[in-house]
């Protein structure tokens, strides 16, 4: 009978510590930037990528506001609006099909203005090229410029993945988390993966996010097509495993107890 009551408790205690192992998720390594105590050197910042050059096949929302409404209309269809305004660009595919798409050549086609060659320049240079040539054909026009094809997809440990869509031009990699609902308790933070398609390759960065130096990483401010991916702790797995765990430890102990109440 004392050994039967010796292994009861033994049972009893490996049962609760599964339960209160199972339970637990370490919080060391679950904060953003912990290191942020000190201000960060300007030099050492990446800068935002505001410099983004526009390549074949983007698509681009071009807005040109004039004293004509009219003329308004000929190159935008959100109702004067805006971006997101109107419905024609409520949806993607309406902004793929009312967009101005860079050919082959790299130019976009407008109303009245004719092609403008847009590739290898940045929003801003676009903008100023679109705004030299409207001022030869219209009056006081005002050019709007934004990219719709900037899209980053947010994988893994995250509460809600998904592909989101960024239209201020630039787009952090917390930003894109937090789109993304925020990480889950079993986020790695300290290991995540952003992976850019170049031109001839991909390039994968590794970031912590538990650490200031993220902001003098490439990969900080992302770029379309961009594909972030947050790992999982491997406390995951045996917090999985341990609810099987304990139910097979819960089990064992009934049929103990049910042994004993008979047998002892």
């Amino acid at each position: 009978m004392i050994f039967q009551a010796k292994n009861k408790r033994s049972l009893l205690m490996i049962l609760a510590l599964t339960v209160i192992l199972s339970s637990c998720v370490s919080k060391r390594n679950s904060y953003f930037m912990r290191d942020f105590k000190k201000e960060i050197a300007t030099a050492k910042v990446q800068q935002a990528d505001k410099d983004y050059t526009i390549k074949t096949n983007d698509n681009l929302y071009v807005s040109v506001k004039t004293i004509n409404p009219e003329v308004n209309a000929m190159f935008s269809q959100d109702d004067g609006g805006g971006l997101g305004a109107g419905n024609m660009y409520n949806s993607q595919s309406g902004q793929h099909i009312y967009g101005y798409q860079v050919d082959n050549r790299g130019e976009i086609s407008l109303p009245v203005i004719g092609g403008v060659n847009v590739a290898g320049r940045t929003l801003k240079e676009a903008k100023e090229q679109i705004q030299l040539r409207a001022d030869e054909y219209l009056k006081d026009a005002d050019i709007q410029v934004r990219l719709l094809n900037f899209k980053v997809s947010v994988l893994g440990e995250v509460r809600s993945p998904g592909v989101y869509y960024n239209y201020n031009n630039t787009m952090t990699v917390l930003e894109a988390i937090g789109m993304a609902q925020g990480t889950t308790d079993y986020a790695k933070i300290k290991d995540v993966l952003v992976v850019r398609r170049g031109e001839t390759a991909v390039q994968p960065f590794m970031l912590n996010l538990t650490k200031r130096d993220i902001m003098a990483s490439e990969a900080f401010y992302l770029q379309p097509n961009d594909v972030i991916f947050v790992r999982p702790q491997k406390l995951k797995n045996v917090r999985l495993n341990a609810s099987y765990y304990t139910i097979g430890l819960s089990s064992l102990t009934t049929i103990m107890l049910i042994v004993n109440f008979f047998w002892g």
